[in-house]
């Protein structure tokens, strides 16, 4: 009996293992666990994004994750290097201005982290208040690399102040400058922070102006990447009231790009950083203005659409981020190992009552043989008893007992000469009580109801057999 319940077994034990080895399989490939290091693409050491990228690397590293800062020189050097799967760079602090259409295939935004305003300085003895202005000027928008020139020239084109007289400068903030204030140009526009030192020198300067930029809104609307943004009187000095008015001006928008290939559980980790460093409000933005979801000209990945939409879940919140991914992980194979042990749950036990069910027809018609050859025999004056084949299968069955149990009795029965009716009834009896003992009260798997339905034909077996 062992040897027979042992082939079902191995059934549902191979299913289980093709199951769980196919689980192992996409537990490995499809959602590996999260590296313990990336590198994120970030400005000139020193500059605004430079320390935004560091104090991401500071919150990472709380969780256990190493974030490697790599400073380039302006924004064609990030977006080359996060187009370059084999630079090992895989998130950027960027603007607007120098995506691709193909980048949309690799790359995904991650939101919004600030306004950098640009502060645009002048020398002339008439205020400037509109970009048309600035026709036959020399000006310093950035040099080439940057995203800041690549936004001013559509600016300047848009406006209609680029043309033949005007003449492009290429110098960094600091050259700028320095050239603005010894007079070498007669504009410099630049992104600083309110507190910036340089922003305080240029300010402080003899005959340098800063401009209010009349058509700030137009222009907003007009390019994308830019915003409209008003630098409040007193604001950078309320003792020395700087300035002594508002003044509208223009500011970059600053994001996060990460490559689609970043592993989720890491974009949230950096999201999480984003909201740390710029939750708190800004010369140019409120309370929890920042991160945010902005339109963008890349994708939002779908992990930054859970995180602005619906927030952490209820383990994020209380759990660390490595057993929140542990969670997270749990959670992705339940429903696929569930959903696949079912039909092997519900296979299991109709394939031991078909295997039972097969047995039990096998020994009934064993059975029925078996009585067939006890009349025979007794209608055989000189005939000995011959079971053939129906003891074989009873005593490969493994019931021995049963057949000890019907021959027996008829042995003694052949001896004494008893009629033939009590002899069937003797045996019918005997097949009836060992039968159904042996078969089926040793296998408790059987549930009890088919022990009633085989109890009731052993019994109309009697009745037939008197």
């Amino acid at each position: 009996m062992r040897r027979r319940l042992s082939k079902p077994l191995v059934i549902v034990i191979a299913w289980a293992a093709i199951v769980l080895a196919s689980l192992y399989v996409v537990y490995r490939l499809v959602d590996p666990l999260p590296p313990r290091h990336f590198a994120i693409a970030a400005g000139i050491a020193g500059t605004t994004y430079d320390e935004f990228a560091r104090q991401y690397a500071r919150v990472l590293a709380r969780n256990g994750v190493e974030l490697e800062v790599r400073n380039y020189a302006g924004a064609v050097e990030h977006f080359d290097v996060l187009r370059d799967a084999a630079s090992g760079v895989e998130a950027a602090i960027t603007t607007f201005g120098f995506t691709e259409p193909r980048d949309a295939e690799t790359l995904y935004s991650l939101g919004g982290i600030s306004d950098s305003a640009i502060f645009i300085f002048y020398r002339n003895a008439e205020p400037i208040t509109q970009f048309a202005q600035f026709r036959g000027k020399r000006l310093s928008i950035g040099t080439p690399t940057t995203a800041l020139r690549s936004l001013m020239l559509e600016v300047l084109k848009a406006t209609g102040a680029l043309d033949d007289s005007t003449r492009l400068v290429d110098l960094n903030y600091i050259e700028a400058i320095d050239a603005l204030i010894a007079g070498e140009i007669d504009a410099a526009m630049f992104p600083l922070q309110v507190d910036d030192s340089l922003l305080q020198r240029t300010l402080a300067a003899p005959g340098v102006r800063l401009m209010d930029v009349a058509q700030a809104e137009a222009v907003s609307k007009t390019v994308p990447g830019l915003k409209h943004v008003v630098l409040w009187r007193g604001l950078i000095s309320l003792a020395r009231d700087i300035p002594n008015s508002d003044i509208n001006l223009l500011a970059v928008r600053t994001r996060v790009l990460v490559r689609k290939d970043l592993h989720p559980a890491l974009q949230y980790l950096l999201l999480e950083a984003m909201r740390d460093v710029h939750w708190g409000p800004g010369p140019f933005n409120g309370l929890s203005e920042f991160p945010a979801e902005q339109p963008n000209d890349l994708p939002l990945s779908p992990t930054a659409e859970a995180f602005y939409r619906s927030g952490s879940t209820l383990w994020q919140r209380y759990t660390s981020f490595w057993l929140t991914s542990l969670l997270n992980r749990i959670v992705f194979f339940v429903i696929p190992v569930v959903a696949m042990l079912i039909p092997v749950i519900g296979f299991a036990p109709r394939l031991f009552r078909s295997l039972f069910v097969r047995r039990i027809e096998k020994l009934h018609h064993a059975l029925g043989n078996l009585e067939r050859d006890f009349e025979h025999s007794l209608e055989r004056p000189h005939g000995g008893f011959n079971f053939g084949d129906s003891c074989l299968i009873l005593a490969e069955s493994g019931h021995v007992g049963a057949i000890n149990t019907c021959i027996l009795p008829c042995s003694e029965i052949r001896r004494k000469h008893v009629p033939r009716q009590i002899f069937l009834q003797r045996t019918a009896h005997s097949i009836c009580r060992s039968h159904s003992t042996n078969v089926f009260l040793n296998h408790a798997q059987m549930d009890s109801e088919s022990v009633q339905v085989y109890f009731e034909w052993a019994c109309d077996r009697c009745a037939l057999a008197c």
